[in-house]
Order: structure tokens, then sequence, then C-alpha cells
């Protein structure tokens, strides 16, 4: 198979980024993750540039997804594309906004009354649910599970604490919450396991970007840096490191482009293990390789490092199960 960008997927991954460096430096950066905040004043220019295109698939949404993994993209994108456009293109409609996915299926209930559907239960760590203008719940309904359209409005939403201020999460608890059905039973179960491979492969590209922007500004430190009348770079300890950082980001990203082309199971879980051991290792080799600069709250690192953590804790549920899976089978 053929890993090499096609000219388009090249262009669009130049093109992204050049949005995202011109639009996001590091002071707007820290000023929003201070401050808790998504740039949803962003959100229409995405839709115009083709973020959400019905056209792009799996490959190029990994590539936006690692661009922004890079910029640390402060707008609900993933969120949306990742989790929620799905459902939306097997409706047939087109999302409202910005929109999340709560994954209900054991703990939420949908009964039909005369009005319309009516849910019920909670869903703890949605993503972006403070500012999704649609929340999609996953509930279990007496012919089984199905996918509706809850306004947050509808539902009572209580922040959580995170290690990650860009990434937030709220849990959820609908009591009679009015819903529109998008996805019935027939559909809504295996679209759902579609689209946890989807997010998973995205968030491994997500992943890489966090490594190859920790990377980066290890780099530029070490050419910087200078002890005994020479760049730290020189020194044998400090590149040996920063090789070391570069040679795992490659192999992450080159796992991940497989499993954008080829999403079977085997191939997305290589890529969620490599790239969340990336987005963590190179994180931390760039800390050590900044010293004492790299861990102050001035310095930018430690927001990619928490973006490391945050992919980290999304993607340590079942990669190496299922590697070992494909590799002994039943006997894993």
């Amino acid at each position: 198979m053929d890993f090499a960008l096609t000219e388009d997927q090249t262009g669009l991954k130049a093109a992204a980024r050049t949005y995202l460096e011109d639009t996001y430096g590091l002071d707007r950066i820290a000023a929003l993750a201070d401050d808790g905040e998504q740039d949803l004043a962003a959100w229409p220019e995405l839709v115009r540039q083709g973020w959400l295109d019905a056209d792009l698939g799996l490959a190029e949404f990994v590539l936006l997804a690692e661009e922004g993994g890079r910029a640390l993209h402060p707008v609900p994108w993933f969120a949306t594309a990742g989790l929620a456009l799905p459902v939306y293109r097997a409706a047939g409609v087109e999302p409202p906004g910005p929109a999340t996915l709560a994954d209900g299926s054991d703990t939420c209930r949908a009964a039909r009354r005369d009005d319309g559907w009516r849910l019920d239960g909670a869903v703890q760590a949605v993503l972006h649910a403070d500012v999704a203008t649609e929340i999609l719940v996953a509930a279990r309904t007496p012919a089984g599970v199905a996918l509706f359209g809850v306004a947050p409005a509808a539902a009572s939403l209580s922040a959580r604490d995170g290690v990650d201020p860009l990434r937030a999460t709220s849990d959820i608890a609908l009591a009679g919450a009015e819903g529109r059905l998008l996805i019935g039973p027939t559909a809504a179960a295996s679209l759902l396991t579609a689209i946890r491979g989807r997010a998973t492969t995205l968030l491994a590209g997500e992943a890489i970007g966090v490594a190859d922007r920790a990377l980066a500004i290890a780099v530029e430190h070490a050419k910087a840096r200078t002890q005994f009348d020479r760049p730290i770079g020189s020194f044998q300890a400090v590149s040996q490191q920063l090789a070391d950082g570069y040679a795992e980001v490659e192999l992450a990203r080159s796992l991940a482009y497989r499993a954008a082309g080829a999403a079977t199971a085997e191939a997305v879980a290589c890529a969620a293990h490599a790239a969340s051991r990336a987005a963590i290792t190179v994180c931390e080799t760039a800390i050590q390789v900044c010293g004492g600069m790299g861990v102050t709250w001035e310095f930018p690192l430690h927001r990619w490092f928490r973006r490391a953590l945050w992919l980290e804790a999304e993607l340590a549920s079942g990669p190496l199960e299922a590697i070992a899976h494909s590799l002994f089978g039943e006997h894993s």
C-alpha cells in the first residue's frame, strides 16, 4: 500500500497549517486555555474552508486532526467531525453547528410518547457538551439502541475537572428530554462501532501533531540555547534524544496513515498505541531538553503535554488487547 500523500492531500495539509499558524499564536492559545474557552467565532470559517465537507475521506480528516493537534486547535472540531458528523451523514441532515456524541447505550432510555421521543438517563464525560449546538445521544429503545438529537437546554450539564482546559467534558443528565430520532435501532449499533474506530484514528492523528509540535519546540531551543559556547543540540546526549523522538513521530505517523487508508481493527489499534506513546514520550523529552524553563507556566510546552495526557487517557482502552488478539486470536 502506498502511504504517500496525494497532491490534493498535501495541499489540504499545508492550507490547514497556514490557517492555524496565522490564527492561533502561542499567546492566543494561552489566553483561551487559561480561560477554558473555545473559539466558537471561528466555526463559520472552518465550515467555509471545508473542514466538514462530505467529499473528505478518513485520510483527509486524519490530516486535519494532525494539524489541529499541532496547533492545539481551540474549537470543538474533533467532537463534531469525529463523533457527531457520521450520524448526521447517515441521517441525511446537515449539522446545525458544533455537536458532540453522548454514548448512553447502557445508561439512557428512550420512550415513544404522543408528542415524540423522550429520553431519561445520564452520560459521563461528554466532550464539549457545554458548547455544542446539539448533543447526539445513543439511548436504548424497546427495539434496540437508537441515536437522537437533544438540545443542550433540555439536558442538565455538570462540568468536570480535566487535565486539558481546551478539552472540557461534562456529565449530562436527561429527565424526559425531548429527542429527535436520527438513526433507528436497525443501524445505530453498527454506526456506533464505526464511529469508535473513526474517532480513535482521528485522535491518533492528533497525537502525532502534538508530538511533532513538541519536538519542533525542543529542536528550536536546542539550536538557540548554548553551553560552553556551543548550541546544546550539538551534544550527543541532547541530539540523540531528539533523534529518537523524531523516529517515534515518524513511526506513529506511518501507522496512523495506514489506519486511515485501511481501518482494520489491528491497524487502528497499532496507530492508537504508537501515537499516544509518541505524544507522551516526545513531550517528556522536549521538557527535559528545555530544562528548567520547560516546566514553567510561561513556557508553552506544558499545554501540549496536557493534551498528550488527555489523548493517552482517551486512547488507553483497548489497543494492546486488540493487537494481542490479532497476533494470538482467541488465546490472547
